[in-house]
């Protein structure tokens, strides 16, 4: 019974596993999968065309036309940007409502039944990305459906009939369970490493992810993505004057004192050494406070540390939801260019690069 409630309280996945797919540039394909198993709905009014003449044969015909042409919509969309998570679920239920639907297409129930193995499709689809509710109400309407049909066909086939449903179910069921055991495995897999193991900050992985993640949901305060890019100075000559646990701890501190003092909508990580980068969504009236508020964090360690900061920004609707993992290595590589420009210049101060309208190199402020 344990095993039952953890399963049905298992979360909703859309939101790690877009930002997952978007960081290794795995949309792109997911988008034109989506879009051609959306765009086989056309085969709907076709198989309606060509079935034998039934009575109700008009209507599945036009049942047929109505959902190719919504999911010819949804072939549009997925081909065109990232669906938002409510987006996805709607797609999700019109996929199994469609499906059901068109299992009347043939006029014939035995077929109408084996037609309700196709819904282990918009099951496994709903396990992947979205909950166990969802994969249940998908699973009770195969179910339904399939016994449907089922009681219209002959008595003397209840065998026949029997290991149909049996295998309706089978699929409906077992399907989705898979998918979903490999994605909350990945999941937690994914949990266990996000993590640097000296400060508790994000790696460079996964504070990409939660960026991405950051980005899509688009529920952050401000206008403009920026990313801050913070290496400590002179760290070397503290882990050489007083060792590598004197080093460590300084680190630690480092990452509690950039916790402290930044905003709780700050996504941190430690991407290097005695690098981290801090990313946020932000006005552009806070860009410059941000910056500094980074540098004088790291004053308050207790270490006599001081740090050379750099950031670096874009509007945040000028990033393309189908691009987002490469536009935000670019930010980072820019953020870097920012830092490496305040430690030329002595270090312990804040160096930003903005990106003009139109213009391929970015400006220093």
């Amino acid at each position: 019974m344990n095993a039952v409630l953890r399963w049905w309280r298992l979360p909703d996945h859309y939101d790690w596993l877009s930002s997952y797919l978007h960081a290794r540039n795995f949309t792109r394909p997911v988008q034109i999968g989506m879009a051609t198993i959306s765009g086989a709905a056309i085969l709907f009014p076709a198989n309606a065309a060509l079935s034998p003449d039934t009575p109700y044969r008009a209507a599945f015909l036009g049942v047929g036309i109505v959902f190719a042409a919504i999911h010819c919509g949804w072939a549009a969309l997925w081909l065109t940007r990232w669906p938002s998570r409510a987006q996805s679920v709607a797609y999700g239920m019109c996929f199994s409502a469609s499906i059901a639907s068109t299992t009347w297409l043939s006029g014939d129930p035995s077929v109408g039944v084996v037609g309700c193995t196709a819904l282990a499709l918009s099951g496994a689809y709903l396990a992947f990305f979205h909950t166990s509710r969802l994969v249940t109400a998908n699973f009770v309407l195969a179910l339904a459906v399939a016994a449907v049909h089922a009681a219209s066909l002959p008595t003397q086939d209840a065998v026949l009939t029997g290991s149909m449903i049996f295998l309706v179910i089978e699929l409906n069921a077992g399907v989705p369970l898979a998918v979903q055991l490999v994605v909350h495995a990945l999941g937690f897999d994914l949990v266990q490493s996000d993590r640097d193991p000296l400060t508790g900050l994000f790696n460079r992985r996964s504070f990409e992810r939660e960026v991405i993640k950051a980005v899509l949901e688009g529920q952050r305060r401000g206008s403009h993505l920026l990313f801050t890019m913070i290496d400590l100075d002179r760290f070397k000559a503290l882990n050489d004057l007083h060792g590598h646990h004197t080093g460590d701890a300084a680190l630690v501190s480092t990452s509690d004192a950039l916790t402290a003092h930044l905003p709780e909508t700050t996504i941190l990580g430690r991407v290097g050494g005695e690098e981290f980068l801090a990313a946020d969504i932000v006005n552009a009236t806070d860009i410059a406070e941000f910056g500094e508020r980074a540098r004088h964090a790291i004053t308050t360690t207790g270490y006599r540390l001081t740090a050379s900061v750099g950031t670096a920004c874009v509007d945040v609707s000028a990033v393309e939801s189908t691009d987002i993992a490469n536009s935000l290595r670019w930010l980072t590589a820019q953020a870097d260019v920012a830092m490496y420009r305040a430690k030329r210049a002595g270090g312990n101060r804040v160096c930003h690069l903005a990106l003009e309208p139109g213009a391929r190199e970015p400006t220093e402020e």
